[in-house]
């Protein structure tokens, strides 16, 4: 365990680094305005600074380096709460292509087959979007600065990468202090069996509903591990021991339950203290939940309808 967390302090350091250092560069090289460009009307009309294209864009590669510059660009341009909650659910497909190419293709598909790899991957995509659309709704009614931009320097600076440098090494030992206080609470969490007593629990009122215990055992293995629930439903249909529908009931279900009890408490909120104050990064972890609760009997009315 201490080796998992020693790897995720150092690819935590590592990630805001070398997102705030080009993030900075860019603004510091005038280039800004062009990479913002293709999202700017987007960020437009969710009220947001056009400059938030760019960590958008870097998200797609790196979604730890694309929030470590939105907090830089909040501490230094004032950026108020609602407009970081609203980047965070309007940039959702973006993110989501960064984990697409990491672990629903490559293991969807193959455990699952084409076809209900494929739905598996689509139904992801489309909560994805339902995110962006509910972050767009947000962004108009609650952010109030919607005529804001960041002044962007066209012209180029002698001293930009030093100050690219110094601004990334501020930011980075900061995101690293707090992360390493919210890990350490969060693994006497752990340590103590308070996440295991809530994955009981939801197991124990999964199966009152009446679906059978292949599809219960799917959604209980997917609360402890998605990757491992995905294999599990793959050797399940091949099998013959669940159907298609309960196959994706089930993992969209456990997702959400994922998502509620075991990443947002144990990795996202470690994340967002790091580089917000705590009250901004509770309310992000809130309203991913949130958006995934109602995403989630959205997809499932589909399954059922198609099936």
């Amino acid at each position: 365990m201490l080796l998992s967390i020693t790897y995720s302090i150092i690819t935590m350091a590592l990630a805001c680094f070398l997102g705030v250092f080009l993030a900075n560069l860019i603004l510091e090289f005038g280039f800004a305005k062009l990479i913002s460009k293709p999202l700017a009307p987007l960020m437009r009309f969710a009220n947001l600074p056009t400059i938030f294209s760019i960590p958008a864009i870097i998200s797609t590669i790196d979604v730890r380096g694309g929030m470590s510059i939105v907090g830089s660009l909040k501490e230094k341009n004032g950026i108020e709460d609602s407009a970081v909650i609203a980047y965070k659910l309007v940039t959702r497909p973006f993110s989501t292509v960064f984990f697409l190419f990491r672990y629903y293709l490559p293991i969807s598909i193959a455990a699952l087959g084409f076809f209900v790899g494929s739905l598996f991957v689509a139904l992801s995509f489309a909560s994805a979007f339902i995110c962006m659309l509910i972050g767009i709704a947000y962004g108009r009614l609650r952010v109030k600065k919607a005529d804001f931009e960041i002044d962007m320097p066209e012209t180029r600076r002698r001293d930009a990468i030093k100050s690219s440098l110094n601004s990334a090494i501020e930011m980075t030992k900061k995101v690293v202090a707090r992360y390493v206080v919210v890990v350490a609470i969060v693994s006497l969490l752990v340590y103590f069996g308070f996440f295991d007593l809530l994955s009981q629990n939801i197991d124990v009122y999964t199966k009152q509903f009446g679906f059978s215990s292949n599809f219960a055992l799917l959604i209980s293995i997917h609360i402890l591990s998605p990757m491992s629930s995905v294999l599990t439903a793959g050797e399940f249909l091949r099998n013959g021991l669940i159907s298609v529908k309960e196959c994706l009931i089930a993992l969209l279900i456990g997702r959400f339950l994922f998502v509620a009890i075991m990443d947002y408490p144990r990795h996202s909120l470690p994340f967002y203290a790091s580089i917000f104050p705590l009250r901004l990064a509770s309310k992000l972890v809130m309203a991913g939940i949130a958006v995934n609760a109602i995403a989630t009997p959205i997809l499932i009315a589909v399954v059922i309808l198609a099936f």
